[in-house]
Order: C-alpha cells, then structure tokens, then sequence
C-alpha cells in the first residue's frame, strides 16, 4: 500500500511565466497570473496596445497667435491653451469652409456673488450732480474766509496835492 496518492503533474493548476518588467509597465492588465481549470491549456488573451490620447494643439499667448495659425483640413478641432490658464481657444475648420475659433474662458464660482444686470447709467444727472457738490464746498470754503468790508485807501507817492 502507499501512503501518499501520486499526483498527476497535470492536476496542479499551470500559471503563465512571467513577464519582463518593461513588458508589464506598458501591460498593466497582465501583472498578475492567473489560474487555468485543470486539464486544460492556458487561453493566451490578446492585448492591445496602449496609443497615447491626447489633444491637438500647443500653447500660445494671445488669441492673435491663433488666428496665425494653420486650421485643421480634416475638420478636427484644435486647442490652443493660454499660457496664463484663463482661456482656452480651439480653432476649427466650418462646414461653409471658414475656420472658426471659440474662447472658454475660467469662471470661478465660489467667490462671486451674483453679478446685478447692467444698469443704465444717467450721465447728465452725474454731472448735474458733480456741479451742486462742487458749488457747496466753494460756499463752505466763501464761509471760512474773512471777508472784507472796507475798500483800503489809495495812497499818493510824492507829495500833497489838491
């Protein structure tokens, strides 16, 4: 009799090798291993790839650097961000065949209280107003001057005469 059963080598669960580091940093859905049913051959799962996304464009200083700047032929947008952070512009090829830019400027809206619409503003009636404050301080100025009552004699040079 025997104590210990023998074991298939084809019973254990069969793991794929592991990869060079450079393959797992640009794979990172294959860093671990996984366990295959037993009797069975390890599947191979494709990978694709990993490409690069990201946003044609270049940053610019003003919006006059954009307007400069060659416009898309496929229609594609492209972003030009500003430098500063306030506004971004893309540039874009029309339907009609003009190019077209748009501005997205930043807004904070924490610390702004809700902007009031435009109000007229009277100009006459400031200016009107201007005029009567500053007559008053004139008047207020009139009061604190000594103010004269008699007209000083004239003085001859030289001698009597009559």
């Amino acid at each position: 009799m025997q104590p210990y059963p023998i074991w298939n080598a084809g019973m254990y669960p069969q793991y794929q090798t592991s990869q060079p580091y450079s393959e797992r940093l640009y794979q990172p859905q294959n860093n671990f291993q996984q366990m295959t049913p037993y009797n069975q051959a390890p599947v191979q799962v494709p990978t694709q790839p990993q490409t690069n996304q990201f946003l044609p464009g270049q940053m610019v200083d003003s919006i006059e650097s954009v307007k400069a700047k060659d416009v898309n032929m496929s229609g594609a947008p492209v972003f030009y961000p500003k430098t500063d952070g306030s506004e971004i512009y893309r540039k874009q090829l029309q339907a009609d065949g003009r190019s077209q830019i748009f501005v997205y400027r930043l807004v904070n809206t924490e610390g702004q209280a809700p902007s009031e619409p435009n109000q007229q503003v009277d100009i006459v009636g400031l200016f009107n107003q201007l005029r009567t404050d500053v007559c008053t301080e004139i008047s207020e100025i009139k009061k604190l001057l000594p103010t004269q009552t008699e007209a000083p004699q004239q003085q001859q040079k030289g001698g009597n005469q009559k």
